[in-house]
C-alpha cells in the first residue's frame, strides 16, 4: 500500500472505467478520469492509498482532510487538463454536456461534514479482486491516514437508492447513516460517517 503517484494516473483511470462502466464519470472517458486522479498528487490535504500487484494499481481510495472547497481545489489544480478533457467529452458525447457542466460547477461535499471530519471521496477496486476483500482492506488502511493527521471521523455521501451495493458495502465496513438529504436536482443522498482509529502513527 502506498500513496498515489503521478505515474499511476493512467492505470487508475482505466481501472476506474473498468470498475464502474455505468457511472457518469466513466462515460466521460479515461482522459477525464486521469485528471481526477492527478488532482490528488502533491495535494497536502489529500489522503490516498493504492494497492498494487507487481507495481500495477489494482485498487485505490482517495479523500481529503479538508473537505471544505475540496472539489473547487481539485478543479483548479487540474484546470487546463479538465478543460481539454471536458471539451473532448463534449465533442464525442454531446448528450453529456448539461450534466458535465453541472458536475464542473458543483461546490458541495462538505455540507454535512462532521466537525474534524475527513472526506472519503472514492474507492476503486479491480472487479476481479472484490471477492478477496481488497475493498474492505483498502478502507481500513485509508482510515489510518486521516486519523494520523488529526481527524476523528470520516464521512461520505452515496445515492440512497441507486447504489444499493455500495451502501451495503459501507454498512458492512462499519459506517453508519448520519442522515439523508436531497440535492438541488432531486437526488436522495445518504451521508455515512465512521469513527476513525485512535493512536494511528504517521
Amino acid at each position: 500500500m502506498s500513496p498515489i503517484r503521478r505515474e499511476d494516473a493512467d492505470a487508475l483511470a482505466r481501472l476506474h472505467a473498468r470498475a464502474f462502466p455505468s457511472f457518469f464519470l466513466s462515460s466521460l472517458g479515461v482522459p477525464f478520469l486521469r485528471q481526477f486522479y492527478l488532482g490528488f498528487v502533491g495535494d497536502p490535504t489529500a489522503v490516498t492509498v493504492v494497492a498494487r500487484d507487481g507495481g500495477t494499481p489494482v485498487g485505490c481510495v482517495v479523500g481529503t482532510i479538508e473537505p471544505q472547497g475540496f472539489f473547487t481545489r481539485l478543479l483548479r489544480r487540474r484546470l487546463v487538463g479538465f478543460g481539454v478533457a471536458s471539451a473532448r467529452a463534449a465533442i464525442t458525447r454531446p448528450r453529456s454536456i448539461h450534466r458535465l457542466l453541472r458536475g464542473l460547477l458543483y461546490r458541495g461535499g462538505a455540507d454535512h461534514a462532521p466537525t474534524g471530519g475527513a472526506l472519503h471521496s472514492s474507492i476503486c477496486v479491480d472487479p476481479a479482486r472484490r471477492d478477496i476483500g481488497l475493498g474492505a482492506d483498502l478502507i481500513s488502511r485509508w482510515s489510518e491516514l486521516p486519523a494520523s493527521k488529526g481527524a476523528s471521523t470520516a464521512y461520505l455521501t452515496t445515492d440512497a437508492i441507486d447504489n444499493e451495493a455500495v451502501n451495503r458495502f459501507y454498512q458492512r465496513a462499519g459506517w453508519t447513516i448520519a442522515g439523508t438529504a436531497s440535492t438541488p436536482e432531486g437526488r436522495s443522498m445518504h451521508t455515512y460517517t465512521v469513527t476513525l482509529p485512535t493512536g494511528a502513527s504517521n
